[in-house]
């Protein structure tokens, strides 16, 4: 049995390296990332009437959405209470007379 030497074996893994990379490289980008810019985050903790726990109130400032969520013990998970997009409401604004 022949066997190979290993600057052989490095040079074939190096030619399938090469070619993942260039595949990678030319694969089409995801859409869904790049039609959301990267968050700011801001992170205030209040009371919401009719909930035992505090609220985390969590606002991405570049993508001008806010929501506010508590931590169950029990499940051990973050429960939404509620989601808003400030940008459709500050377009929908009327001031008042």
């Amino acid at each position: 049995m022949k066997r190979t030497s290993p600057s052989t074996a490095l040079l074939a893994l190096n030619a399938g390296l090469l070619v993942a990379l260039a595949y990678m490289n030319l694969a089409p980008q995801a859409d869904a990332q790049a039609s959301r810019a990267r968050g700011g985050y801001g992170i205030v903790s209040g009371w919401v009437l009719g909930l035992n726990p505090e609220v985390a109130y969590i606002m991405d400032e570049k993508n001008q959405e806010l929501v506010a969520a508590y931590w169950d013990d029990r499940a051990r998970r973050f429960v939404g209470v509620g989601y808003r997009n400030l940008s459709n409401d500050a377009a929908s604004f009327q001031p008042t007379r």
